[in-house]
């Protein structure tokens, strides 16, 4: 059913089998582990097809992005599915998260994936990786997304962040900011 739903939510996407093995594995590991609400269960199927489309925007091409506060792997491990090219790191300080995206990386093959189990503080001051692109879904609000950006030595990125309608108004009053609307989904996204 849950299947059938994500076809009926948006006819122009269709899930490969590595989608829906995330989504089995997210389910399964989640009856243990609380890495996503069950309560949000229906709603994930908005969050798949929303994740699919911000790696449509971004593209298959060689660069590397950032995922802040990747949790359950929304969107960094449908970005790295749908863009092989694209070095994506998921940045994610507990690792009871990042044993998940870790069991994700092996059961999918995922080479371009990278899980990072580490405060993002801490990461951007010491890593050498510049971004091209940083994601950031739920993580806090854009100033604070734009604060972490901005310590990256030498790296000016472009950041997407998911938003609902409600917030698309004050986000597009943000200095280098412009609303991105793509299948039923909206995006601001921040030039660095």
């Amino acid at each position: 059913m849950f299947l059938k739903k994500i076809a009926s939510y948006n006819k122009q996407m269709t899930l490969s089998n590595s989608h829906k093995q995330y989504i089995n594995l997210l389910k399964s590991y989640n009856e243990h582990t609380n890495i996503y609400s069950k309560n949000a269960y229906d709603h994930l199927e908005k969050h798949i097809l929303d994740s699919i489309t911000l790696a449509q925007i971004i593209g298959n091409k060689p660069s590397t992005l950032f995922d802040f506060g990747s949790g359950s792997g929304l969107p960094s491990v449908l970005i790295a599915l749908e863009n092989p090219k694209l070095q994506v790191y998921a940045i994610e300080s507990k690792s009871r998260k990042t044993k998940f995206l870790d069991l994700v990386k092996e059961a999918l093959h995922l080479q371009n994936f990278h899980v990072i189990n580490e405060n993002i503080n801490e990461f951007i001051h010491k890593t050498s990786l510049k971004p091209r692109y940083i994601t950031a879904k739920a993580f806090g609000p854009p100033e604070k997304i734009l604060s972490f950006a901005t310590k990256i030595n030498h790296a000016k990125p472009t950041i997407y962040i998911p938003i609902s309608e409600a917030q698309a108004k004050d986000y597009s009053l943000i200095s280098n900011a412009r609303i991105i609307h793509q299948n039923n989904f909206i995006y601001c996204c921040i030039q660095c």
